[in-house]
C-alpha cells in the first residue's frame, strides 16, 4: 500500500467509498468494481474493494474491523481482540503507566490496551501504517490515550512497560523464526533493557525461542495456537513455561520436563489430546504429572486417566474401543454410525483417505483418534470429543 492510498481511504470521501463497497458485498465482484466505478476513478475503486475485503477478514477476530484501516501483511500478523485484550489486563503497576507499543502496525494491540484503560505511546516507523494507525485510534475515540510516533522504535525513550511485536513478514516474505524477524530475537534483549517490565510476542510454532533463557507463555484462542509470549525486564518471579488457553482462560505451567511412563489404551479409560498452547509449550509432560496422567506413547502427546481432571485444557474423549484399522468400518457399521470427527497424531497413514473408506452410514456420531503405539497402528473410538472445564 502506498501513501496515497491509506490517506484517501482514511479521509472523509474514502470511507463513504468504503460505505458503499461495503453495501455491495452480496454482489460479484465485477459488479461490485462496475458500480464504484460510478462513484469514484478505477484506481480509487479498486482501493475500496481492496481495503473492505481486508476488513471482512479482520471481522471474524476483530469486532470493531469494519472502523478500522488495514495493510495487508500487518493484518497478517495482527492479534485477535480477544488475546490482545487478555493481555492489556496483565500488565503489571499502576493502571496510569504508560506502556510503549514498539512496531504498533496498525494498532490492534495498542487499541486494546487503550480500551481497557491503559495510556499507550505507539511507534511505527513504516509511514502508510502509522497513517492507517492514527486513523484507527480516531475510529474508536481512543486519541487522549493512544500517542501515534512516526520514528524507529530505537528512540522510544525509557517507560514502565514496553511492548514489541516484531515484524514476522519484513519484505513481505512470512519468516518461521525469530532470528529473521525485524528486529531480530538477538536484539530483543538489548532494545528492551531501558524500559521496565517487557512483552515481546513471537510466532506460538517456533522452538527456537526456549533458547532465548526467558520466561515463555504460548496463548491459544479456541483451539488454535495464536502467540508466544516472552518476559523481560521487571515481571515478579514467573514460571520457564506457561500455556494459557482462551477463552477458558485454562493454563498450565511447569518446567518443561519429560512425561512419566507410557501405559496402554483400553476401553474404560479417557484420551485427553491436550490444547495446542499446552503442547507448543512443551508443557504435556508437566500436565501429566500434575493431573495423574500417562501418555499413550512416550513421543505422543495423548494422554491417558481412568477419569477426566477439572481443568485440563483439551479435548476429552471416552474410550469405547481400541481397534486395528481394518475393524473399524466393522465396528462403525454395527452402531450405525453415520458421521466421524477425526483426529489424527502419529498415524502412519492419510486420514482423509482413512475417513473415505469407512462407508459410513446412520444416524449416530462418533470420534475416532487415528494413531500408533508400540510402531503399529491404532484406532481409538468413542463418542463425539468434548472439551471439560
Amino acid at each position: 500500500m502506498q501513501p496515497a492510498e491509506a490517506r484517501f481511504l482514511a479521509s472523509a470521501e474514502g470511507a463513504r467509498l468504503l460505505a458503499a463497497a461495503r453495501s455491495l458485498r452480496d454482489q460479484p465482484v465485477h459488479r461490485r468494481a462496475a458500480a464504484l466505478r460510478g462513484l469514484a476513478d478505477a484506481e480509487r475503486a479498486r482501493w475500496a474493494l481492496r481495503q473492505d475485503g481486508l476488513r471482512a477478514r479482520a471481522a471474524a477476530r476483530i469486532p470493531a474491523a469494519e472502523r478500522l484501516l488495514f495493510e495487508p501483511d500487518a493484518l497478517e500478523q495482527a492479534s485477535a481482540w480477544a488475546v490482545a485484550t487478555e493481555r492489556a489486563r496483565r500488565w503489571p503497576g499502576p493502571p496510569d503507566a504508560l506502556l510503549l507499543d514498539l512496531g504498533a502496525g496498525c494498532g490492534v494491540d495498542a487499541l486494546a490496551a487503550a480500551a481497557a484503560g491503559r495510556r499507550v505511546r505507539a511507534y511505527e516507523r513504516d509511514p502508510v501504517r502509522a497513517l492507517l494507525l492514527a486513523h484507527n485510534v480516531r475510529a474508536l475515540g481512543l486519541e487522549a490515550r493512544v500517542e501515534v510516533v512516526a520514528d524507529d522504535l530505537g528512540r522510544a525513550p525509557p517507560a514502565p512497560l514496553a511492548f514489541l511485536d516484531p515484524d514476522r513478514r519484513p519484505g513481505g516474505s512470512r519468516r518461521r523464526r525469530a532470528a529473521e524477524s525485524a528486529p531480530p530475537s538477538a536484539a530483543w534483549a538489548r532494545i528492551l533493557a531501558p524500559h521496565g517490565a517487557a512483552m515481546v510476542k513471537a510466532a506460538p510454532t517456533d522452538r527456537t525461542l526456549g533458547a532465548l533463557g526467558v520466561p515463555l507463555e504460548v496463548v491459544s484462542l479456541a483451539g488454535a495456537a495464536r502467540e508466544t509470549r516472552l518476559y523481560f525486564g521487571g515481571w515478579e518471579a514467573r514460571p520457564p513455561r506457561r500455556a494459557l488457553a482462551l477463552p477458558s482462560g485454562l493454563f498450565v505451567a511447569g518446567e518443561g520436563g519429560p512425561p512419566p511412563p507410557s501405559r496402554a489404551p483400553e476401553p474404560g479409560l479417557w484420551l485427553l489430546d491436550p490444547d495446542p498452547a499446552v503442547r507448543h509449550a512443551g508443557l504435556v509432560g508437566d500436565l501429566a504429572h500434575q493431573r495423574g496422567l500417562a501418555p499413550l506413547a512416550p513421543d505422543l502427546p495423548y494422554l491417558l486417566g481412568a477419569s477426566p481432571p477439572a481443568g485440563c485444557p483439551g479435548h476429552w474423549l471416552p474410550i469405547e474401543a481400541c481397534l486395528a484399522p481394518r475393524a473399524v468400518a466393522a465396528w462403525l457399521r454395527a452402531r450405525e454410525v453415520g458421521a466421524v470427527e477425526v483426529r489424527a497424531r502419529g498415524y502412519p497413514g492419510r486420514a482423509e483417505a482413512f475417513r473415505r473408506g469407512l462407508g459410513l452410514r446412520g444416524p449416530h456420531q462418533a470420534t475416532l483418534v487415528l494413531t500408533a503405539r508400540a510402531g503399529r497402528p491404532l484406532v481409538l473410538a468413542g463418542p463425539l470429543a468434548r472439551t471439560l472445564e
